[in-house]
Protein backbone atom coordinates (compact mmCIF):
# COMPACT_ATOMS: atom_id res chain seq x y z
CA UNK A 1 0.00 0.00 0.00
CA UNK A 2 1.51 3.23 -0.99
CA UNK A 3 1.31 6.27 1.12
CA UNK A 4 -1.20 7.84 -0.86
CA UNK A 5 -3.46 4.97 -0.70
CA UNK A 6 -3.21 4.82 3.27
CA UNK A 7 -3.55 8.71 3.49
CA UNK A 8 -6.40 8.29 1.61
CA UNK A 9 -7.86 4.94 3.69
CA UNK A 10 -7.05 7.00 7.21
CA UNK A 11 -9.19 10.13 5.90
CA UNK A 12 -11.58 7.62 4.53
CA UNK A 13 -11.58 6.47 8.07
CA UNK A 14 -12.06 10.09 10.04
CA UNK A 15 -14.88 10.92 7.59
CA UNK A 16 -17.18 7.91 7.95
CA UNK A 17 -16.00 8.10 11.68
CA UNK A 18 -17.37 11.87 11.88
CA UNK A 19 -20.49 10.67 10.07
CA UNK A 20 -20.85 7.90 12.72
CA UNK A 21 -20.74 9.34 15.84
CA UNK A 22 -23.70 11.85 15.89
CA UNK A 23 -25.75 8.79 14.83
CA UNK A 24 -24.84 6.76 17.65
CA UNK A 25 -25.18 9.68 20.02
CA UNK A 26 -28.54 10.56 18.80
CA UNK A 27 -29.63 6.77 19.25
CA UNK A 28 -28.35 6.60 22.44
CA UNK A 29 -30.16 9.81 23.92
CA UNK A 30 -33.63 8.15 22.09
CA UNK A 31 -32.91 5.38 24.27
CA UNK A 32 -32.50 6.93 27.40
CA UNK A 33 -35.64 9.36 26.19
CA UNK A 34 -37.90 6.52 26.10
CA UNK A 35 -37.78 5.74 30.17
CA UNK A 36 -38.71 8.70 30.75
CA UNK A 37 -42.57 8.61 32.26
CA UNK A 38 -45.13 8.85 29.46
CA UNK A 39 -45.73 12.22 28.79
CA UNK A 40 -42.22 13.15 28.47
CA UNK A 41 -41.43 10.14 26.33
CA UNK A 42 -42.25 11.62 22.96
CA UNK A 43 -39.17 13.93 23.27
CA UNK A 44 -37.08 10.59 22.28
CA UNK A 45 -38.92 11.73 18.43
CA UNK A 46 -35.99 14.44 17.88
CA UNK A 47 -33.36 12.36 18.44
CA UNK A 48 -34.89 9.55 16.65
CA UNK A 49 -35.64 11.65 13.13
CA UNK A 50 -32.82 12.90 13.75
CA UNK A 51 -30.59 9.86 13.91
CA UNK A 52 -32.84 8.91 10.71
CA UNK A 53 -31.11 12.04 8.48
CA UNK A 54 -27.92 11.26 9.84
CA UNK A 55 -28.41 7.71 8.84
CA UNK A 56 -29.09 8.56 5.44
CA UNK A 57 -26.28 11.08 4.91
CA UNK A 58 -23.88 8.23 6.33
CA UNK A 59 -25.50 5.95 3.97
CA UNK A 60 -24.78 8.79 0.71
CA UNK A 61 -21.23 8.77 1.76
CA UNK A 62 -21.17 5.11 1.73
CA UNK A 63 -22.57 4.43 -1.27
CA UNK A 64 -19.57 3.94 -3.74
CA UNK A 65 -18.36 1.34 -1.05
CA UNK A 66 -18.88 -2.41 -0.95
CA UNK A 67 -22.21 -3.41 0.79
CA UNK A 68 -20.48 -4.72 3.63
CA UNK A 69 -20.01 -1.66 4.92
CA UNK A 70 -23.64 -0.39 4.34
CA UNK A 71 -25.24 -3.05 6.95
CA UNK A 72 -24.45 -0.57 10.05
CA UNK A 73 -26.03 2.06 9.16
CA UNK A 74 -29.08 0.00 7.96
CA UNK A 75 -29.59 -2.18 10.66
CA UNK A 76 -29.88 1.24 12.59
CA UNK A 77 -32.51 2.60 10.45
CA UNK A 78 -33.98 -0.50 11.37
CA UNK A 79 -33.79 -0.21 14.79
CA UNK A 80 -34.55 3.32 15.06
CA UNK A 81 -37.74 2.57 12.67
CA UNK A 82 -38.86 0.09 15.34
CA UNK A 83 -38.40 2.62 18.19
CA UNK A 84 -40.66 4.77 16.05
CA UNK A 85 -43.15 2.83 15.81
CA UNK A 86 -43.43 2.01 19.58
CA UNK A 87 -43.67 5.54 20.30
CA UNK A 88 -46.54 5.63 17.47
CA UNK A 89 -47.95 2.76 18.99
CA UNK A 90 -47.40 4.29 22.71
CA UNK A 91 -49.37 7.01 21.18
CA UNK A 92 -52.80 5.36 19.65
CA UNK A 93 -53.19 4.15 22.68
CA UNK A 94 -52.14 7.03 25.06
CA UNK A 95 -54.83 6.60 27.82
CA UNK A 96 -54.70 2.76 28.05
CA UNK A 97 -50.50 3.08 28.72
CA UNK A 98 -50.76 5.71 31.21
CA UNK A 99 -53.60 4.05 32.82
CA UNK A 100 -51.41 0.87 32.91
CA UNK A 101 -47.82 2.96 33.76
CA UNK A 102 -49.76 4.58 36.69
CA UNK A 103 -51.35 1.03 37.84
CA UNK A 104 -47.74 -0.37 37.76
CA UNK A 105 -46.26 3.09 39.62
CA UNK A 106 -48.80 2.67 42.43
CA UNK A 107 -48.36 -1.29 42.71
CA UNK A 108 -47.05 -2.19 46.26
CA UNK A 109 -47.18 -6.10 46.03
CA UNK A 110 -46.92 -8.63 43.38
CA UNK A 111 -50.36 -9.19 43.54
CA UNK A 112 -51.36 -5.75 42.69
CA UNK A 113 -48.42 -6.21 39.90
CA UNK A 114 -50.84 -9.19 38.12
CA UNK A 115 -53.80 -6.96 38.22
CA UNK A 116 -52.17 -4.55 36.20
CA UNK A 117 -50.65 -7.21 33.88
CA UNK A 118 -54.03 -8.39 33.21
CA UNK A 119 -55.87 -5.08 32.58
CA UNK A 120 -52.95 -4.49 30.04
CA UNK A 121 -53.21 -7.57 28.05
CA UNK A 122 -57.24 -7.04 28.15
CA UNK A 123 -57.44 -3.17 27.78
CA UNK A 124 -54.95 -3.23 24.82
CA UNK A 125 -56.10 -6.87 22.77
CA UNK A 126 -59.52 -5.54 23.27
CA UNK A 127 -58.64 -1.91 21.83
CA UNK A 128 -56.68 -4.07 18.89
CA UNK A 129 -59.86 -5.93 18.54
CA UNK A 130 -61.89 -3.66 18.11
CA UNK A 131 -60.49 -1.55 15.64
CA UNK A 132 -61.60 -4.39 12.49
Amino acid sequence: MSSQEKERSIAFARDKARLTLPVLVCVLLAVVAMYLPLPKRFIAVVPLLLAVGLSVRLLRFLSSRRGREKIWPAMTLGIVGMLLASLIVQGAFYSKVQAYEQCIDGAQTAEARADCESLRDSVVLGDVLHLR
